[in-house]
This record gives C-alpha cells, structure tokens and sequence, in this order.
C-alpha cells in the first residue's frame, strides 16, 4: 500500500463516523507566523517620504496663459456732417478714445468688439473759414487667433490707435472719410492649480529660478441690476418711442475689504427715439448712469489685488412720460482678488530623468506707488455767485483711462482727470451755499526698473487728501489733492519646471492576510461507486484512489479484471 509522506500538518477532529473496514482520511489545517515589524517599519518611512515631499513643494493657483498675440488692423468709415453745421475744407485733428464694448473666447480666436469716438475739428467750407467740430462714432468688429483658446477661458483684450486720417470724400463737403489704424492685443488665460518643486530633494543637484507670480485668493461673482430715470434735454424733442438704448460701462474704483469687493462705475447711455413730432423724427440723447455695488468674496483681505471684468447681460427701457425715459440695465461683475507671491522654483536637476512641464504665466517685473501733489484752480460759472468761503470738496470719481497710460523703459507715464465737486457759501449777502463742478487733469510718471514698452501694466488711482479755499478772485476757487498712483507692470514668461506629484496622506498598509492552508483533495463517502469510462482499468484506478488492486477485486466479485465494460459500475474502496 502506497504510504502518504510525513509532512508539518496537524490533525483535527474527524467529521463522519468511519466504515466498519475502512478509516476515513484526516482532515488537515496549516499555521502561518507574520512578521509585523517589516510592515510597520515600511509604514513610518511612507510617511517620512510624503512629509519630505511636502515640505519641498508648493500647490498654487494661478492664471496660466493659454497664448496672446497682437493684430494691426485698419477700420474705415464715412461720415455725413450733421445739419445744421456747414461743409468741410480740410481737417484739423481728429481727437480719440477707444472703447471695448464686448470681447469673447471662441475656440482658437477671440472676438473683440468696440467703438471710437471721435472729436474732429475742421475748416469749414465757407468765405470766412471759420473753424468747427463735430463728434462721430466709428464702429469695429475685429478677432485674433489664439491656437488653444477655449469659450470658457478668461481673456484680457487692449486696443491702440496707431494712426489715424481723415479726408474729404470725393470731394464732397458734406462728407468725411475717417481711416484708422488699430493695434488690437489679446490674451487667453485658463484658471490651474499646478504643485511647483521649491526645494530639491536630499543630494541632488537643482537649477533654480525666481518667481514672482499673482497667486489667485479667491473669485466671486454677483449679477446686480441698475435702473434710472433721465429727463430730456431742452433741446431736445419728446419723446414717442425709444427705439433702442446702446450701453457701456467703465469701471472708475474698486477696493478690497474683508470679504467684498467694492466696485463703482459708470454705465454710458445712448438713447435713440422716435420724436413726439408729426414728422416723427430719429433723435438720440446721452445719459450716464453712475453705481456702486459689491462681490462678496470669501478670503479677500484689504490690501490685496483685485481685477473685475464686467459683462451687460440685458438693457431695458421704457417711457414713463414724453419727457421721461427709464433705464433698467442688467450686468454680471466678476472679481478676481490675487496676492504676489515670490518664491524660488526647480526648474532642472542635474543627472536626474525628471519630468518638466512648460509653464506660461505673468511675473511681476515690478510694483511701485508715487504720491502726486495736484494744485489747480477752478473757475465759478457765470450764472454763479462768486465764493468767499469753501465748506467740503468731494471726490467722486477718479479716471484712468488703459489709452492715457504709457510704458517706457523703467517708467510708467500715467494719465488720467479728477471729477470733483465744491460746495461754497456765495458771496450774495444772504450767503447762500452753492455748488460747481470741477475737472482736475493730471499727469505723472512711476519709475519700474525692468518695464519696457511690450508689457502689461495695471494703476490704480486713490485720493488720499482733498482741500479747497478762495483765490485772489471770487470767481476761482484753488484746489489741492494728493494722489497716490500705483502701476504694477507684468510679463508673460515661459519657464520649465519641475513639478511635484500629487501628495497623499500615506496610509498604514494592512498587513497580507494568512494564507489558507492547502486541503487534501475532498473524499467521497467510503466505499463509493465509479462510472467506468473509456481506458479504465483496476491498475489505473488503485493508483488513481491510492487503494491496491486487491481492494478493488474484493468488493467486485465476479468482475473480471481484464475485461471490464464501459458505463458497469465497480464499487471503489477508500485509502485506508
């Protein structure tokens, strides 16, 4: 009889009660020992790793530039000289500012729409030559391609008047031809939070790079309606019918408090109407709709950077009267709240295969203020009382305009007009308090080491101190404000660097479950019966069973071992 090996598995109790002949196989288990230290020594230096791993990298988010490019554009038009005003001989000047009216991301492309106006000062086509003016607008639709622009991607869009010409059409004096050449600049920014590498890892040799980068703080959003009502101007007809309202806004002041954003602005009207005359004719007045609104915006703190973009949704109007016409416009402000952030990045290590990814963002070259004394005196209208004492002067919008500030090398020449307005005790002898609106322009410069023409500035504009008195004159009145300008010039860099993975809080690893102990093949019930196949024999099947032949021919009397039938059943004994 074949003899099973000795071997390290223990018995257990047996299951069945055994045959009176034969003794039912045992059944059998297997113990493991687990060493733990191993997995408890390789869980403390998982962590190690990943505490390492942070401390030598950063996580900021940031805008980071998709692509910009500049296009040249030329825009022309032809404009009739309005009645009643006279012919033109020849062109003067022709003043103009720039208006971005709509800019959107479309795949590949941004769209940028806009107007200019135009202030043109002639020679009039009579004996005297008397010289006159007249405003015109001209309209432009213009794109440029940026190869990975998305709709969803924020954009930042400038435009130029490089040259501007007008001439007489075909000789005609009523009619002027106005060409233009625009410089139009886009930029297309998505918003990513990329982990930057700060310090290299133990004993290696890192290439390092200075940063100085916007880290975005938060972003907020408010939709926010402004409404008002507008007489019509005397000279102006009634009102019948408004056909259409064209709307723009200007953001004048905005400011960071604990949370919100501040945002006050201008909202340009052009109300075009059908006349309540019998001849009904088109008119069209010019409204101003001022406002001041917040963004709540979790995490922003005084003292940081803000950007708002804003968008008109919808504009509703409306006539109240033949005099009267109501406004309702609908508008979306978006504020994004940054703060400057400098820090030394990896952007190579030395003798080691590393990953790097090419990162386009804007760097700050430079920030700095100046702080512009202002002296300027303002003259009392005639239909006005003179003044003999001055009780407040309030300041109620400060203006910048993108097209009055000009980079140079290492300098930022700012531009810009102050609205104020002087409240006065008359010098009548009831000593009436009057009041008279005052325009301050000023000019000054910031000095930025490192700014040159091709950049990107932003200023921002804030009166620190007002005062007014009396001049020598009753008729003027002298104005003194302190104004403190800020220009932080930026620029779009390419770097490489080297970039962290994400890092995850490493978790203990459980330790591997005890394999289970391997189980002799499952015996059927002592004896059991066997289905002959094709090829059995009594041989074959003992050494199939681990029984003898002899077993098998004891309990299949009369079965003739040489000649056993395919399908007849032999009752098979069990290993003993």
């Amino acid at each position: 009889m074949r003899q099973k090996p000795s071997s390290l598995y223990s018995r257990e109790g047996e299951t069945r009660e055994p045959s009176p002949r034969l003794t039912p196989p045992p059944r059998l288990t297997c113990t493991l020992f687990i060493p733990m230290a191993y997995y408890i020594t390789e869980n403390y230096a998982l962590e190690k790793e990943g505490e390492e791993m942070r401390k030598r990298c950063e996580t900021l988010k940031l805008d980071h530039v998709v692509g910009e490019k500049s296009k040249q554009a030329v825009v022309q038009a032809d404009f009739y000289v309005p009645k009643p005003k006279p012919g033109i001989e020849k062109v003067i000047s022709i003043d103009k500012t720039v208006k971005v009216t709509k800019k959107e991301v479309i795949k590949d492309k941004v769209i940028v729409e806009g107007y200019l106006n135009l202030q043109i000062v002639y020679v009039a086509d009579l004996p005297g030559q008397p010289v006159h003016h007249m405003h015109q607008r001209l309209d432009f639709t213009q794109f440029v391609e940026i190869k990975g622009a998305e709709p969803e991607m924020m954009s930042r869009v400038k435009v130029k008047v490089e040259d501007i010409q007008g001439k007489v059409k075909d000789r005609h004096p009523g009619r002027l031809e106005v060409t233009a050449v625009l410089l139009v600049f886009a930029k297309v920014t998505e918003l990513a939070e990329i982990t930057l590498m700060t310090s290299p890892p133990p004993r290696a040799e890192a290439i390092m790079e200075k940063l100085r980068l916007e880290e975005i703080v938060a972003e907020g959003s408010n939709d926010v309606m402004v409404s008002g009502k507008f007489r019509v101007p005397p000279e102006k007809p009634p009102v019948e019918k408004v056909m259409d309202v064209d709307a723009s806004v200007a953001i004048t002041d905005k400011k960071v408090i604990e949370n919100k954003v501040i945002v006050e602005g201008d909202i340009t009207l052009q109300i075009i109407y059908v006349a309540d005359l019998a001849t009904q004719p088109v008119h069209h007045m010019h409204q101003t709709l001022h406002f001041t609104q917040f963004i709540e915006v979790f995490g922003a703190q005084p003292e940081m950077n803000v950007t708002v973009d804003e968008t008109i949704t919808h504009v509703g109007f409306d006539v109240v009267d033949p005099c009267t016409v109501s406004v309702e416009v609908l508008m979306d402000l978006d504020a994004k709240v940054t703060e400057p952030r400098e820090l030394d990045v990896v952007v190579d290590l030395v003798g080691v295969d590393t990953e790097r990814e090419l990162l386009r963002v804007d760097n700050v070259v430079g920030e700095d203020h100046t702080q512009v004394n202002i002296k300027d005196e303002v003259q009392i209208p005639y239909e006005k009382p003179g003044v003999t004492k001055v009780l407040d002067v309030k300041i109620y919008k400060v203006e910048v305009l993108p097209e009055d500030i000009v980079i140079i090398k290492d300098k930022v020449i700012v531009s810009g007009r102050i609205d104020a307005q002087v409240l006065y005790v008359s010098d009548m002898p009831d000593q009436s308090v009057h009041h008279v609106q005052a325009t301050v322009k000023f000019r000054d410069f910031i000095s930025i080491p490192g700014a040159k023409p091709d950049m990107s500035v932003t200023v921002q504009a804030a009166v620190e101190h007002v005062t007014g008195r009396p001049a020598d004159s009753s008729r003027r009145v002298v104005l003194e404000i302190v104004l403190k300008l800020t220009a932080r010039v930026v620029d779009t860099v390419q770097i490489y660097v080297v970039l962290c993975e994400d890092i995850v809080e490493p978790k203990p690893p459980r330790p591997p479950r005890p394999p289970h102990p391997p189980h002799p093949p499952k015996q059927p019930a002592c004896p059991f019966n066997h289905v002959v196949q094709p090829g059995d024999t009594f041989w074959n099947l003992a050494q199939r069973y681990n029984v003898t032949v002899d077993m098998i021919m004891a309990l299949n009397p009369g079965v003739d071992p040489l000649n056993i039938q395919v399908g007849s059943v032999l009752i098979i004994p069990c290993d003993p």
